[in-house]
């Protein structure tokens, strides 16, 4: 009997010890795990952000080598322009020029002599059909400024050929503020193509225009 009580109270001292023996490794256990887990979880979610990085930074690389073929391409074509536009000016010149030797007179006969021939004259052009010297196969004007310009006695695509964007300018000016925001730098040019009937050359022109500007 003495020995079992012993026993007894040897074992209620102890059983605390035992207890923690027994949960303080469960916990440290527990504990290690859940790190480990954390630390794997990272590591997975660093790696997946270097891609992202790595992909973005490439992205970005990409972009910028072609801005950098774009602008060099817009440098080139807007030199390209700009001597089309010096070599048309220099045209219009010389042939304004040689207008003025015809003198008045045989101006007025030669204008007179292509609207009779044009009278009742009609022109398919980009799906549309047009009366010859119709102002509006231009790109750029409508019914409203081909009536200033009539108006203003540009009558005909020829007439409008050898009229300078700075008279044209002055017109859409005195006609108000609503038509500020029209460009006729290229409408000499459509009219002239359109006046020699090179409806080729005056269809890719328009296709690279927007509003009688260039896109």
């Amino acid at each position: 009997m003495f020995l079992s009580y012993i026993l007894l109270n040897s074992f209620t001292e102890n059983l605390p010890v035992a207890l923690a023996l027994c949960i303080v490794p469960f916990i440290l256990g527990w504990i290690a795990a859940y790190i480990y887990y954390k630390v794997s979880k990272l590591q997975s979610d660093n790696a997946e952000l270097k891609l992202k990085v790595e992909e973005q930074t490439q992205a970005i690389t990409d972009l910028r080598m072609n801005v950098a073929k774009l602008e060099a391409d817009l440098e080139t074509r807007s030199k390209e322009l700009h001597k089309v536009k010096d070599a048309l000016i220099l045209c219009e010149s010389e042939r304004n020029a040689l207008r003025e030797q015809l003198g008045p007179e045989a101006l007025k006969a030669f204008e007179a002599a292509r609207v009779r021939e044009a009278e009742g004259r009609t022109v398919a052009f980009a799906g549309k059909q047009y009366k010859w010297d119709d102002l509006q196969i231009i790109e750029g004007i409508g019914p409203k400024i081909a009536e200033l310009l009539r108006n203003a006695g540009i009558e005909t695509w020829q007439q409008l050929s050898m009229t300078s964007p700075y008279r044209l300018r002055e017109i859409l000016d005195a006609a108000g503020p609503q038509f500020n925001a029209h460009d006729p730098e290229s409408w000499p040019h459509q009219a002239a193509l359109a006046a020699d009937e090179k409806w080729d050359e005056l269809k890719a022109l328009q296709d690279e225009l927007v509003g009688g500007r260039s896109a």
